[in-house]
This record gives C-alpha cells, sequence and structure tokens, in this order.
C-alpha cells in the first residue's frame, strides 16, 4: 500500500494558486523536458540564473527537434505590422515565461534594456542584434556595434542597462521569417508590461 503523500503547506498552496488562470503550455507539447530544465535553472544562485536558462535552452533544441518546433510556429497567427509574440509557456510558481517571437524582414523591437533577467535563442534565419551604450548625463543610448545572430545562437543577460540592445530581421531576400525563442525572468501576466524597458537612442556625432 503507497503511503499518503505529506500534507502541503500553507505558503505551497498559495503558491500553487498563485496563477490560477495558466495559459495551456505549448512550450510543453513541443519540447517536453524543457520547462522542468527551466524550473530547475531557476533555482540557481540569481547571478547563474541567465546562463543557466540559455544552457537550458540550448540542450532542449536539439537539431532534430527545431525544424518541427519552427514550423509549429510558423503555422500560428501572425501580425502584420509588427513581430509576432506567442506567449508558449507560463511557470505555474510565476518564476520565468517562455514566449516566441516570429519576425518578418524589415521586423524590429525598439532599443531597450530589461527590467528582468533574460535569454533568447534563434532558431531560424538570422535576427541582427544592435547593442547600445547608456550615457546617463545626455539621457540617451547610443549605438556601438551590431551583430547579426543566427539560427543556434543564443544570448542572455541580467536586468540593467548594461545590455541594451535591439533586435530585428534585417534580412530583404529570406522570404520566411526569423523565428526566437525567448524566457524572461516575471510572471505572463506582467509579460507585457515588466519585461522592455523602452529607451531614447540617438547616433553619436563625430
Amino acid at each position: 500500500m503507497a503511503s499518503p503523500s505529506p500534507p502541503q503547506s500553507s505558503s505551497a498552496r498559495a503558491q500553487a494558486l498563485r496563477y490560477p488562470h495558466q495559459i495551456a503550455s505549448r512550450l510543453d507539447q513541443l519540447l517536453p523536458e524543457c520547462s522542468v530544465a527551466l524550473g530547475q535553472a531557476c533555482r540557481e544562485a540569481p547571478d547563474l540564473v541567465p546562463y543557466r536558462i540559455r544552457q537550458a535552452l540550448n540542450r532542449a533544441l536539439t537539431p532534430a527537434l527545431v525544424p518541427d518546433v519552427v514550423t509549429a510556429l510558423l503555422n500560428l497567427p501572425r501580425a502584420e505590422l509588427t513581430y509576432s509574440r506567442h506567449v508558449l509557456h507560463a511557470d505555474p510558481l510565476g518564476r520565468f515565461t517562455v514566449v516566441a517571437l516570429v519576425w518578418a524582414s524589415g521586423q524590429f523591437s525598439p532599443v531597450h534594456a530589461h527590467y528582468t533577467w533574460c535569454a533568447f535563442r534563434v532558431l531560424s534565419g538570422v535576427l541582427t542584434e544592435t547593442h547600445y551604450a547608456w550615457d546617463a548625463a545626455a539621457g540617451h543610448a547610443y549605438p556601438f556595434n551590431s551583430i547579426p545572430r543566427s539560427a543556434g545562437q543564443s544570448v542572455c543577460g541580467h536586468a540593467g542597462l548594461e545590455l541594451i540592445h535591439r533586435l530585428g530581421n534585417a534580412s530583404p531576400d529570406d522570404p520566411l521569417p526569423a523565428v526566437s525563442l525567448h524566457v524572461y525572468g516575471v510572471d505572463s501576466e506582467r509579460v507585457s508590461t515588466h519585461v522592455n524597458r523602452v529607451l531614447a537612442s540617438v547616433q553619436r556625432v563625430g
């Protein structure tokens, strides 16, 4: 006879019920072990979490699985005037949200830093990532380099002004959109408001 499960503490019950209206996890359908690995990465020391999240993404997104994941994401409805965002997984404890972004040619994010840690991996196509430096006195960010991020490349960073960037699909000749997978350290209810810290930017003169 199996022994009964230990009673759940009130704090554990409160955590489990924190987000009662969960978004069904498309991530678990596409990458069955990925959400568990991401949850384990969140248990690391805060300084290590983005790096462990990035490692978990890279382990889950094997070459054999990526084509099917990309096909599934490209079959989802897409916006016409901006890049499309699809929430794939809402962590039951509110520690992170997984979002897929689909970028048609010429679609870019605003220049932004992050209110939270983040990690992303390019699944298909090429994204251009432009980095910016923050000038506190002027209240502007200035671009200082641009890097092509090809399929298979991944990036992570902490919250704050150390990582200011702009992402987008600058490839005019590719008929297919670029696809990327992003993990943010906020619950799904705040992913639209507590991820990107949009900043003013100007070209440095001289």
